[in-house]
């Protein structure tokens, strides 16, 4: 075996111990996941497609309440944050926000103006860049400070 090749047979088994060892909090993760992606594309269907705001808009107004939605879930599902004030973990998630809006605005616009596609296709595709970006962010950074369960 080469050493090219001995090196990615190494990365993919750390990759799937990663997974093993952290399945339960990635499926928590997903579940939350699932349910603010659902939360959100509702909302870009109902400001968008019902009350006809400007596609930026609708998609700012329901990131907005998916994000605060997404926080709490979270914070009290998947990491499973047993404090009650949560002062603490505001600002590290505030950051994350504003880096993952501009995903998604990017995101959407592309899809839309270069791509010819519907602003909820933008939805789908800053949903999937978010996933990855938020659960390594909350993991390693916003709730690193508290022991996961």
């Amino acid at each position: 075996m080469g050493k090219q090749a001995k090196e990615l047979y190494q990365m993919i088994a750390r990759l799937i111990a990663y997974f093993s060892q952290n399945s339960a909090l990635i499926a928590r993760f997903g579940f939350v996941g699932i349910i603010t992606f659902a939360l959100n594309y509702f909302l870009v269907w109902l400001l968008y497609g019902v009350a006809v705001l400007d596609y930026r808009i609708a998609v700012s107004i329901a990131y907005i309440v998916a994000v605060v939605a997404h926080f709490l879930l979270n914070r009290a599902f998947t990491y499973k944050v047993q404090v009650s004030s949560i002062l603490s973990h505001v600002s590290k998630y505030t950051g994350m926000l504003i880096f993952n809006y501009f995903i998604t605005i990017i995101v959407t616009m592309c899809t839309v103006e270069l791509y010819g596609l519907a602003p909820y296709w933008g939805v789908v595709f800053a949903t999937i860049a978010n996933a990855v970006s938020s659960f390594i962010v909350m993991k390693y950074f916003v709730f690193c400070n508290w022991r996961i369960q």
